[in-house]
Formats: C-alpha cells, sequence, structure tokens
C-alpha cells in the first residue's frame, strides 16, 4: 500500500519535470529564434545601410561631375562674362576693365563698349536696382572648339552719380547671340549679335 501510494507522487514528479523541461526548452527555442530574427533584421539594416550610401555617392559624383560639366561650358562662361559687365558698369577699376578684355575678344567689346563709356562719360555707375535676367534659349557647337549660345536677357541700369543719386533707370529687354571660340581651356565670347532690344523706364522712376 505504501509503494501504491508513492508511485503516483513519483509519477507527478517525472511530469513536472518533463513540463518544465519543455518549458524551458519552448524558452530558449523562442530566444533562438529571436535572436536569429534580431541578426536578420540587422543584416537587412546593414545591406540597406550600405546601399543608401552607395546611392548617394553616386548621387553626389553625378551632381558633381554635372556641375562641373556646366562650370566649364559655354553658358557658364556667358554667364561669367556678363558678371563682369555688371561690375565693370558698377565699378569700374583698371582689374575689371582688364578682366573684361579677357573673358571678351575685341569684336565682342566693341558691342560692350558703348554702354560703359556712357556711363564713364558721364561720370556715372551702376548701382541701387542694378542687375541682370538670363535664359539661355539654345546652344549650338559648330565645331569642337566653337559655340553659338542664344539668350534672352533683362536688364536693368540704375544709373547713379558720383554722390549715389539716381540719374536715370532703365530696363533693357533683349535677345542675343554669343558666338564663343575656345581660349585654351576656357571659352571666350568672341561676338556679340543683338536680335531684337527694347527699353523702357523703370517702374516708379
Amino acid at each position: 500500500m505504501a509503494a501504491a501510494g508513492i508511485l503516483p507522487i513519483w509519477i507527478e514528479l517525472l511530469a513536472l519535470g518533463l513540463l518544465v523541461a519543455l518549458v524551458l526548452w519552448a524558452s530558449q527555442r523562442e530566444a533562438a529564434l529571436h535572436a536569429g530574427e534580431t541578426r536578420a533584421n540587422q543584416a537587412e539594416a546593414r545591406a540597406a545601410t550600405a546601399e543608401a550610401v552607395v546611392t548617394v555617392q553616386a548621387g553626389s559624383q553625378a551632381a558633381i561631375s554635372t556641375a562641373l560639366a556646366y562650370v566649364n561650358s559655354p553658358e557658364a562662361a556667358v554667364d561669367r562674362g556678363l558678371r563682369l559687365v555688371l561690375a565693370v558698369e558698377r565699378e569700374p577699376t583698371e582689374q575689371r576693365i582688364r578682366a573684361l578684355g579677357d573673358a571678351f575678344a575685341p569684336a565682342a567689346l566693341v558691342v560692350l563698349r558703348p554702354e560703359v563709356e556712357h556711363l564713364l562719360s558721364g561720370g556715372l555707375h551702376l548701382g541701387g536696382d542694378s542687375g541682370y535676367e538670363i535664359t539661355v534659349a539654345a546652344t549650338a557647337r559648330p565645331t569642337p572648339d566653337q559655340a553659338q549660345v542664344r539668350t534672352r536677357e533683362r536688364w536693368t541700369y540704375d544709373e547713379r552719380n558720383a554722390a549715389d543719386e539716381r540719374m536715370r533707370c532703365i530696363v533693357e529687354s533683349s535677345d542675343q547671340m554669343y558666338t564663343l571660340e575656345r581660349a585654351g581651356p576656357e571659352w571666350r565670347v568672341a561676338d556679340i549679335d543683338f536680335i531684337a532690344s527694347s527699353r523702357a523706364v523703370c517702374a516708379g522712376s
């Protein structure tokens, strides 16, 4: 009778032990699965990060290449030349006038000279609202060393005297064709042809 009473206790203990072992095994398996998922997620995150870095680098390299291509383009040479023209008309120093001669060949300077001489002869300079807007309408390259850039421009000539008082303000809208030639690695404006031009007095003048 004693043995018969003890046997169910051992069975219960054994069953309890098996249950505990099963619970521990299930917990360990779940932990292992979770750890595997975590490692897989981390690997995916690292792969996504690496892909994003490569994409950003490729985009940056493409942007740099595009920027460099523009800097060395005929269109950029025209824009740089016009900035020099504006700088000379704002403050006609000898250094700026020499720089203008580097950007524009003699035939092109003939077209630009009347406006500069008008300001210098009257003791005037551009100031205030002076500036320009440029849109490139078309570009052609008849030869590797020659280019033609057609532009639409809107210039504001806010003429000031030595006391910086406004004497006259004109808005000029024009279409023109710039012919450029290579001068070493740079482009130089060889000639300028005005296609159309109109002038109006600045608003509020």
